[in-house]
């Protein structure tokens, strides 16, 4: 019986892959989030596949590409190899989704965006002002990031209630 803390070697080319496969599966997450497709709230990998199909993120079901050129599966051996990768990628994405608040960074930055131009065509509307000049000069520099500093404050803690909501 094979010592489970035995980990397959890699080549340093096979780590590589992994590595890219995690940075592009956080983007993909993180979009996903972004769209609506994903809750802000989903903390493990597992969880992701109530929503969308996870396999796929970090490019690892795609036909063509470095995941099939360095993960061949044309043995049992080999097949063995591309699990223990396809498995690192994702137990970094979970870990990564269980401890950090990136992953809604996209839908944050959406929301705080979203949320300034409402608040400006709010105020022009009620005016009747016509052109966005004055907005687009008085929420820049300092008083847009304090704007943003608020609003992620308070998307972050919106997505925190969800949280406890799912948990009841």
């Amino acid at each position: 019986m094979e010592n489970i803390d035995q980990r397959t070697v890699l080549t340093e080319e096979q780590d590589g892959a992994v590595a890219r496969a995690i940075e592009l599966g956080k983007r993909q997450i993180q979009q996903e989030i972004a769209t609506g497709r994903i809750p802000p709230t989903v903390t493990d990998f597992a969880t992701l596949h109530d929503f969308v199909d996870a396999n796929e993120f970090g490019g690892l079901c795609e036909d063509e590409g470095e995941w099939n050129r360095l993960f061949p599966r044309t043995s049992a051996a080999e097949g063995d190899v591309f699990c223990e990768a396809a498995n690192r990628v994702q137990d970094a994405l979970s870990q990564w989704l269980s401890t950090s608040a990136e992953r809604n960074a996209l839908l944050v930055e959406k929301l705080i965006e979203d949320a300034l131009n409402a608040a400006c065509l709010s105020v022009q509307d009620g005016l009747k002002v016509s052109a966005g000049d004055v907005a687009g000069v008085f929420f820049s520099g300092s008083q847009k990031e304090a704007f943003q500093a608020m609003f992620a404050r308070y998307v972050l803690c919106e997505i925190s209630w969800m949280a406890q909501d799912e948990g009841d």
